[in-house]
């Protein structure tokens, strides 16, 4: 009650969102012919609308601040991306159907439709927007349920569902265009994010920070995720590899990594805004990422990261069980408006107690000799974390 005897109302931090339907529209054409294919494409256009409805049926859009979305244009995009990936994409408008299944067949896990571009570039475009508000301080924070995804996208080519860095585009963005120069970026989505990492391996104003899956020729493959990959040049010290070296990777092993190490680098950095590649495919139930994150851990790592910067900004990227995303993106929701979950739910008690305890890292010598961390980090027993994933999962 306040002192008048009204009831009191709650202020909520100012946290914005974008989405748009019409992204829905870069799809899968193999599935218009076979709708019923028994292995579908894992991104799947009803991604971003869950998010939205769980958001809107808990209450929280309600709360939250719409940010209207333009796509990128070819200036913000050719900032990121060469010429000819730019006329590429733009070629793929006018394409027929058999051109458009010849064009994806040449790149690495990507589907193309007549309006893949057009949605790429409300994808991009969305985060920049979003960006922006945050930078200017019209906002505090915000969450971009944004499609396609894009920290597999290359200066030169699509990747891994990905067409546009959407990452990067609104990186540069911030920086030709507002007072925002040092950005953390934060990947926690279960693939590494090559793309972003290629884009600032020689930046010293971008900090890369990824943690995921490095084993058995885990997508994206190749040795670019390996923790000695720590920058070049000016660089060198920006770029963190966080490899997991199995499947079962959970909340302890989360938690305990960014106590470790992401929060203590991140507070040395200092950055004026943080973006998170946020994938939820690390999450558990997740048929590619086999992992058994939950959605308290995502939120507790959002709330971690607003507290080492409050401009904070949440790019959806991977994430491919709906109901999970769903889930794991109300928990950052919850966490960006300082709305607490039930502490019940919160898994591994134990371990959050434990690792909650222990002193922060040191942080000694040049940011290139301090990154031994995966090559030691504990995690719980294999058996113990794909056991704990099958029983939350049925």
């Amino acid at each position: 009650m306040s002192p008048d005897g009204k009831k009191a109302t709650v202020s909520l931090p100012k946290v914005g969102y974008v989405y748009d339907v019409r992204m829905k529209h870069h799809f899968n054409l193999n599935e218009v012919d076979y709708p019923h294919l028994e292995d579908p494409h894992p991104e799947d256009p009803r991604r971003i609308y869950w998010i939205y409805d769980i958001l809107s049926r808990s209450g929280l859009l309600q709360v939250m601040h719409a940010v209207n979305i333009s796509p990128a244009t070819d200036r913000q995009i050719l900032r990121a991306h060469s010429r000819s990936h730019l006329e590429f994409l733009k070629s793929t408008e006018l394409m027929e159907k058999t051109s458009l299944v010849l064009a994806q067949e040449k790149y690495d896990d990507v589907y193309l439709s007549a309006l893949s571009y057009y949605c790429a570039r409300l994808s991009a475009g969305g985060l920049v927007a979003l960006c922006n508000e945050v930078a200017r301080g019209g906002l505090q924070s915000g969450l971009a349920i944004i499609r396609p995804p894009g920290h597999h996208a290359c200066v030169n080519r699509p990747m891994g569902f990905c067409l546009l860095n959407n990452i990067a585009i609104a990186i540069r963005e911030l920086q030709t265009s507002s007072s925002v120069q040092r950005v953390l970026v934060v990947d926690w989505d279960i693939h590494h994010g090559n793309g972003i990492q290629d884009m600032f391996y020689s930046d010293p104003s971008v900090l890369y920070i990824s943690l995921h899956r490095h084993d058995h020729d885990f997508f994206p493959h190749g040795d670019g995720g390996d923790v000695n990959k720590m920058g070049r040049n000016k660089g060198k010290g920006f770029n963190i590899n966080i490899p997991w070296t199995t499947e079962g990777v959970g909340d302890g092993d989360y938690l305990y990594a960014f106590r470790k190490v992401v929060l203590p680098v991140a507070r040395e950095f200092a950055p004026e805004m943080i973006i998170v590649a946020c994938g939820f495919d690390a999450a558990a139930c997740d048929p590619i990422g086999e992992c058994s994150v939950t959605p308290e851990c995502y939120a507790a790592m959002t709330a971690m990261l607003k507290e080492v910067c409050p401009k904070l900004v949440l790019s959806l990227e991977g994430g491919y069980n709906l109901e999970a995303i769903a889930n794991s993106a109300l928990g950052c929701a919850k966490a960006l408006l300082n709305v607490k979950w039930k502490a019940g739910l919160v898994p591994m008690a134990a371990t959050v107690m434990k690792y909650a305890t222990m002193p922060e890292a040191e942080i000694r010598g040049s940011p290139a000799e301090r990154r031994t961390f995966a090559q030691t980090c504990p995690r719980m027993p294999v058996g113990q974390a794909v056991g704990a994933r099958q029983r939350r999962c049925g």
